[in-house]
C-alpha cells in the first residue's frame, strides 16, 4: 500500500510574516531608490547650467560681451513712479508677420545662445523682424514641409528635470504668466511648450516694474540716470539705492546689456551667472507671487535677482528650484556651484552684484 505524503504549506500567519518582511524591504530600499534618482537628476541639473555657462562664454569669445539680458527698444519705454522700464508689449503684442513697424522685440538671452547649445537649425528658424508672439503663433515652414515654433519649442537644456521636463502648461504649472495668458490674441493659441527653468543674474537689487492692478504690465526697469538718482538713499558710508542699475548692486544681465568679462571686477568665481529660478504652481491673487514661464521671453519669465533669498515663496524674481534645500548657480567663470537656501542674505546679495568690491567669505561647495 502505498502513502502519499502531504504538501505542507504555508500557513496564514507565515504568509503574513512574509508579506511585512517584504514591505519593510521595499520601505528601507524606497528612499534610497528616490535618492539616487534625485541625485541623477540633480546631475543632469548641473550639466543644463555647465552648458548653459560653455554657450554663454563662447558667445563671449565671439561678441566680447555676453547677451543682452533682454532686448527691447527703450525708446518704447514707459514708466512708472520710479521711471522707465522696458515696454511689456514688445513680447507678447499680436501682429500679423513682417507688419512689426515698430520693431517691437522682447527676446531673452536665452535665444541667443541656441547656436552653442547644438540648437543653430531654430535659432535660424527664428524670424527676427517679428517679435516673439508673431514667431510663436505664425512660426516658419522647414525644408520637410514642416511648421515650428520656436518660442513654443520645449528644450531639455531649459528644464531642471527634477521639476518638470515640459511646461505643463495645463496642469502643475496652468497658473504661471505665459504670453498667451499676459495677452489673448484673435488665433486663441494656448502656448503649452517652451518652458524654462533658469534665469541670469540682474544684481541684488530691485529689477522689475510692479503694477499693482494689472499682472501683464510688469517688466524690466531701465532707468535714466536722472531717474537711478532720484533713488538714492543716504546711509552711514554715503549713497546707495535699491535698485538694480546702481553700481552696488549691478548684475551681468540687464535690458539691452552688454556686459564683459573686465566689467565683472568682483572676481568670476564670486558673482552668480545664471541661477535656478523660482515657479510657483499655486493660484493666488498677490501678483508678486505669480511666476512668469517661457525661455524665449525677455524678462521675469528669464531674469532674477538676489535681493531676497532663494525659495523664500514670496516674490516672482527669486531664486529657487525642487533640489531639497538647495539651489544651483553657474558662476562667471563657468563653475556649477551648489548654494543652501539658509545662505547669509548678505552673502547672498554679495554673489548678485559684479562690481560691488565686497569679498565673498562663504566657502562654496
Amino acid at each position: 500500500m502505498t502513502f502519499r505524503r502531504r504538501q505542507r504549506g504555508f500557513t496564514l500567519i507565515e504568509l503574513l510574516v512574509v508579506i511585512a518582511i517584504i514591505a519593510m524591504l521595499v520601505a528601507l530600499l524606497l528612499p534610497a531608490v528616490q535618492r539616487a534618482r534625485e541625485a541623477a537628476r540633480r546631475t543632469q541639473c548641473q550639466n543644463n547650467l555647465k552648458q548653459m555657462g560653455l554657450a554663454l562664454h563662447n558667445y563671449h569669445d565671439t561678441f566680447r560681451a555676453f547677451p543682452p539680458g533682454q532686448i527691447n527698444n527703450i525708446n518704447l519705454g514707459v514708466t512708472d513712479a520710479i521711471g522707465r522700464y522696458a515696454l511689456p508689449a514688445e513680447a507678447t503684442t499680436y501682429q500679423a508677420p513682417n507688419t512689426n513697424i515698430l520693431n517691437y522685440q522682447g527676446t531673452s538671452w536665452m535665444l541667443q545662445i541656441l547656436p552653442m547649445i547644438d540648437q543653430g537649425p531654430l535659432y535660424q528658424l527664428y524670424s527676427f523682424g517679428n517679435n516673439v508672439r508673431t514667431n510663436g503663433e505664425f512660426g516658419a515652414p522647414t525644408q520637410d514641409l514642416n511648421i515650428i515654433y520656436p518660442p513654443r519649442t520645449d528644450l531639455a537644456a531649459f528644464y531642471c528635470p527634477s521639476r518638470r521636463s515640459s511646461m505643463v502648461a495645463t496642469g502643475t504649472y496652468q497658473n504661471c504668466l505665459r504670453i498667451d495668458s499676459a495677452v489673448p490674441s484673435t488665433l486663441n493659441i494656448v502656448w503649452t511648450q517652451g518652458g524654462n527653468d533658469y534665469a541670469g543674474c540682474s544684481g541684488s537689487g530691485f529689477t522689475f516694474n510692479i503694477n499693482p492692478t494689472s499682472i501683464a504690465d510688469r517688466q524690466t526697469y531701465s532707468l535714466l540716470p536722472a531717474q537711478l538718482n532720484s533713488t538714492l538713499i543716504t546711509t552711514l558710508v554715503g549713497q546707495a539705492s535699491l535698485y538694480t542699475q546702481f553700481n552696488s548692486n549691478i548684475g551681468i544681465f540687464g535690458v539691452n546689456s552688454s556686459t564683459n568679462i573686465r566689467d565683472v571686477t568682483d572676481g568670476t568665481s564670486n558673482v552668480i551667472l545664471v541661477s535656478e529660478r523660482r515657479l510657483n504652481p499655486q493660484a493666488t491673487t498677490i501678483l508678486t507671487q505669480i511666476s512668469s514661464d517661457g525661455w524665449i521671453w525677455g524678462g521675469p519669465a528669464t531674469l532674477m535677482s538676489c535681493r531676497n533669498a532663494p525659495n523664500t515663496g514670496l516674490y516672482y524674481d527669486e531664486a529657487g528650484s525642487s533640489h531639497d534645500q538647495i539651489v544651483q548657480v553657474l558662476l562667471a567663470d563657468g563653475s556649477v556651484k551648489v548654494i543652501s537656501v539658509n545662505i547669509d542674505l548678505r552673502t547672498w546679495n554679495n554673489l548678485g552684484n559684479m562690481a560691488q568690491g565686497s569679498p565673498i567669505s562663504v566657502n562654496l561647495n
